[in-house]
């Protein structure tokens, strides 16, 4: 007799757990109906170019640019989001890379220019990681120029 309880219990268990997959599969359906395409993964990278190497890959944008001068000639530092990698950089450790590469470069070379690309900007966080790391820049810049 118990034995029949316990099989019958499974049965209302297993059935119970069908019905909710399918409510949750539903559920999802619906959910990407509403949204449309879901957007591409974008993450950040920091790439350092020596001279007048190539240009930037055609899936990055440019999110900041800082051009330095040494003796072997020009060095640019770019902030880029990279549009449809998994394994590039989360934006704060992508603007803590640029902070020390740049801080890095200012010890050892003259910084010539900064520039932001603000039309590339996403949305606000990305906004206000700009809007520190160009600070921060142009203020090393200024000192420079003293």
């Amino acid at each position: 007799m118990i034995v029949y309880i316990g099989y019958a219990l499974g049965i209302l268990i297993l059935a119970g757990a069908g019905f909710l997959a399918w409510r949750n599969s539903k559920l999802i359906a619906e959910q990407k109906e509403k949204k449309g395409t879901l957007p591409a993964v974008s993450s950040y990278t920091v790439l350092v170019e020596r001279q007048s190497a190539a240009g930037e890959a055609a899936n990055a944008a440019t999110l900041l640019e800082a051009a330095y001068r040494e003796a072997e000639g020009t060095v640019k530092v770019r902030l880029s989001r990279v549009h449809g990698t998994v394994g590039e950089l989360k934006l704060d450790h992508a603007v803590q890379i640029m902070e020390h590469t740049c801080s890095d470069l200012a010890s050892k070379a003259e910084m010539i220019e900064v520039r932001a690309s603000r039309d590339a900007v996403m949305n606000d966080e990305e906004g206000r990681a700009l809007d520190r790391l160009e600070q921060g820049l142009r203020g090393s810049l200024a000192n420079a120029n003293r």
